[in-house]
């Protein structure tokens, strides 16, 4: 009932109320500047009332919880807008380092050198015989290989800072994530559903804020009031007490999980973008993959794509020229024949009709694009072979596909009685092939394999002839080698029952199968094969597939199973020593080796091979030659004639130094090994060495060996990083070639055609770039400055921008949740009155009990 004693608690209630509220106001205040803290206020209630005889007395005031000022859809969407902008400014703070590598100022910028550099040629070809004006065009050519080197080592360099920002981004990840797991616990097991721990709630958001800024996540609260995040990709990264980890790798952000066994798996995380990461990471990551190398289409691949352009198109116009002086000593290429990994694979016919989506293969962490089916061919997947290859060079990667050339003829006709002891003759890539036929067996000898009135017999015939005819051309000439065999069609080996096919015999070799003689009208239309030039395509190819990389393994990712090396041959776990059946993955390198090929080789690495150099592409071998003239001591030719040296079907520097030395041998009536020019191959590198006083020079070239071989040329190396000037020119500057020598061996020393067609390049318009269209030069180079400048100021403005959004979307929050100090110092002023009012209560109940004390004792 309503008394004395019901005041005293009432003012108690209330003292102690107003007491903790502000203490609540005085934590609001100490708060003020603390990140991430959320404003808390202490939720009154009155207590139930007590009836009394004229109805329900109140009892007064209880605090009831301290609840924080919160306001959920708000900070998601600022956890979300933090990871935006912090992925701008970590792509703009870069790109900022970035851009002053293609920092054009005057004087040293690329444009400026590259034209300074032609017109040092222009100058050269007013007084070519000048030593001075010879040094300059030398000197220029340093500069812009120092500008090149330079601009190389900053993108290196910026590369590296970046790795480094991520390495230590991934730890403050992992370590953000355990933070958070650990504040779950305590958050989990230390709530009730009135008593909230409000700080140590703040502390989790600001944690999972500041891990926003890193990668982009989503999250949400459990029953139990822990908080579950997950990357974008649905990888989770804190889950009750758990927390999960990344790990960067130089290329990719992987997600880590260890199982009961110590064993650790790393998924790429997402697509392996940086648009699939977000935050500072997938910002830097932005950047990063600008910047890395073998990415023809990025920044630094575009910049190497310049440099290879440049060093291409002088070294072709120089290698064909000559200088003041011919090469009297030995003459080393600069350029290494590499030891190149070889792969060879048969694609699979079960499957040639399906289609391979694009993606699903990886090589050398280049996608490969759509690969599409084909029906197969007489028992060979011919048209999924070449689409294959196809895709695989389009992908860009260091590993370059090619098809082995096959030929196959219609069925035989058999021969009749009257063409009995007629002489078939043809040739096959010019070696002469000759058969006398025989009806009925009465030659003497007799046809090797039966009368010729059997399809059967006339094919098997005809290929036992060419064979010997091969045989017996490569015994007796040393080049241009016939690499290449002849079979009877099965119908299941590329061509129908009784044909005659012939194919190449060295892998990836797509040299032409050239037959020639034939006349379709007489006995020879029997053989059912045409006149005519067959390179490999999608209907004159083996099926099998070789893959060449001279930079080091390959290696092919085809998701989590053979599914798909299957469709290519590649499953099963036999290639290479690291091969595991069934995982999907293959890396082999240069030691390993797959199978056999048609010819029964066993295929693994090919020394000095001809696709070990880094312009290998522009190695044209069909019907090709370049010419050397020999001088004799006295400056007299030493033959009226250049020395013509085929290029045909060579394969490895081996090859090239056998073609020259029988070359030289034939035009001089001397054997090789007495010859006036001497080829040999010394660390995978081509030395030419005049003897007896001779001396040589080069002349036209239709094979581009010499500029890929690095003879006789301006520049070395093939990128930004590996350009320089040529010693051999450096050192001897008499060796640059400004003239060219004319047709009967003359070398003038006032002759300047080659420095025109030097020049000529500055105004090419169809220069080549790998992954890039053709270009001028300069061109190229414009196109990619422009578009680091544009990606830079296009970033810089998206920054600014959403740093106003970011702005206002703190401010909206701190309208909800931040702590105003006037707010708290009239709530402090307020509840100090109450407190006050409280305590003046407890006096009043005091004075009362007193004085009806004192009644009571008189």
């Amino acid at each position: 009932m309503a008394g004395i004693s019901h005041v005293l608690n009432m003012a108690k209630e209330a003292l102690v109320t107003h007491q903790l509220a502000i203490g609540v106001t005085g934590h609001n205040v100490a708060n003020v500047n603390t990140p991430g803290y959320s404003r808390q206020t202490l939720g009154l209630t009155t207590p139930g009332a007590s009836p009394i005889g004229v109805g329900y007395i109140g009892n007064g005031v209880r605090g009831e919880q301290v609840e924080r000022s919160y306001d959920r859809f708000m900070v998601q969407r600022l956890v979300d807008q933090e990871s935006k902008l912090s992925n701008l400014e970590a792509q703009n703070q870069s790109m900022r380092v970035v851009e002053t590598a293609f920092n054009e100022a005057p004087g040293m910028a690329v444009n400026d050198l590259m034209s300074q550099f032609w017109s040092s040629w222009q100058d050269l070809s007013t007084n070519p015989e000048f030593i001075s004006s010879r040094q300059t065009v030398v000197q220029q050519g340093h500069l812009i290989n120092e500008q090149l080197h330079m601009m190389s080592a900053e993108i290196a360099q910026s590369r590296q800072d970046i790795s480094s920002n991520l390495q230590a981004a991934v730890l403050d990840v992992n370590e953000l994530t355990k933070q958070i797991a650990g504040l779950n616990v305590q958050i989990s097991s230390g709530e009730s559903d009135i008593n909230k721990m409000n700080d140590i709630r703040d502390q989790r958001d600001q944690l999972t804020q500041e891990l926003g800024q890193f990668v982009d996540i989503n999250y949400f609260e459990m029953a139990n009031g822990s908080y579950t995040i997950l990357l974008q990709d649905g990888h989770s990264l804190v889950e009750n007490d758990q927390a999960w980890s990344v790990k960067w790798d130089d290329r990719n952000l992987n997600w880590q999980t260890t199982n009961a066994n110590g064993q650790t798996t790393l998924t790429v995380i997402g697509d392996g973008s940086s648009d699939s990461l977000g935050g500072k990471m997938g910002g830097w990551m932005k950047v990063h993959d600008q910047l890395v190398e073998g990415e023809p289409e990025n920044y630094l691949g575009r910049l190497d794509a310049l440099a290879n352009a440049l060093i291409r198109e002088v070294n072709q116009a120089h290698s064909q020229g000559v200088g003041l002086e011919r090469f009297s000593d030995a003459l080393k290429s600069t350029t290494p024949a590499a030891n190149t990994t070889r792969l060879l694979t048969t694609v699979e016919t079960s499957t040639a009709l399906a289609d391979i989506a694009a993606g699903t293969l990886t090589i050398n962490n280049r996608e490969v694009g759509h690969i599409e089916g084909a029906v197969a061919v007489y028992g060979l997947a011919m048209g999924k072979t070449a689409n294959t290859m196809e895709a695989i060079n389009a992908s860009l990667s260091d590993v370059k596909a090619s098809l082995t050339t096959l030929v196959a003829g219609e069925a035989v006709t058999p021969m009749t009685l009257s063409e009995h002891d007629t002489v078939l003759n043809f040739t096959i890539n010019n070696v002469p092939i000759s058969y006398t036929v025989d009806f009925d067996g009465t030659l003497v000898p007799p046809a090797l394999n039966g009368p010729d009135s059997s399809p059967a017999n006339l094919a098997n015939n005809i290929v036992a002839a060419i064979n010997t005819a091969l045989a017996v051309h490569n015994a007796t000439n040393t080049v241009p080698k016939a690499t290449l065999t002849a079979e009877v069609g099965t119908g299941n080996n590329g061509g129908v029952l009784n044909s005659i096919i012939l194919k190449n015999t060295n892998p990836g070799d797509e040299s032409l199968i050239t037959i020639a003689g034939l006349d379709g009208a007489t006995t020879e239309a029997n053989l059912g094969l045409i006149n005519d030039s067959y390179g490999a395509d999608a209907t004159h190819n083996t099926g099998e597939l070789t893959l060449f990389n001279h930079q080091g393994p390959i290696n092919i990712n085809g998701g989590s199973s053979d599914l798909y090396l299957a469709h290519l041959g590649l499953d099963g776990g036999t290639f290479g020593t690291s091969d595991i059946a069934g995982d999907g993955q293959i890396t082999y390198e240069y030691t390993d080796s797959s199978n056999t090929n048609i010819a029964g080789i066993t295929v693994g690495g090919l020394s000095a091979a001809m696709v070990g150099y880094a312009y290998s592409d522009e190695i044209n071998t069909d019907g090709t030659s370049f010419q050397i003239w020999l001088y004799n001591s006295d400056d007299t030719l030493a033959l009226p004639q250049a020395v013509e040296v085929p290029m045909d079907r060579v394969y490895t520097l081996q090859d090239v130094a056998a073609s020259i030395n029988s070359a030289v041998a034939e035009a001089s009536g001397m054997s090789p090994s007495n010859s006036w020019l001497r080829a040999t191959v010394q660390d995978n590198k081509l030395v030419l060495t005049p003897r007896g006083g001779h001396s040589f020079a080069f002349g036209g070239d239709t094979s581009n060996f010499l500029a890929t071989a690095g003879l006789n040329t301006f520049f070395t190396g093939h990128d930004a990083a590996t350009i320089g000037v040529n010693e051999a020119v450096a050192n001897s500057l008499e060796f640059l070639a400004a003239g060219q020598v004319n047709d009967h061996g003359e070398i003038f020393k006032g002759d300047e055609s080659n420095v025109l067609l030097m020049t000529n390049i500055q105004r090419q318009e169809d220069i080549r770039f790998k992954g890039a269209s053709n270009n001028t030069l300069e061109g190229h180079y414009n196109g990619l400055v422009a578009s680091v400048g544009l990606e830079g100021r296009s970033v810089e403005r998206d920054f600014e921008y959403n740093t106003l959004i970011t702005n206002q979307m703190r401010e909206m929050r701190d309208a909800t949740s931040g702590v105003n100090l006037d707010e708290e110092m009239a709530n402090l002023i307020k509840f100090q009155h109450a407190y006050t009012a409280a305590a003046k209560l407890i006096s009043i109940s005091d004075e009362m009990l007193q004085t009806l004390l004192n009644s009571v004792n008189r």
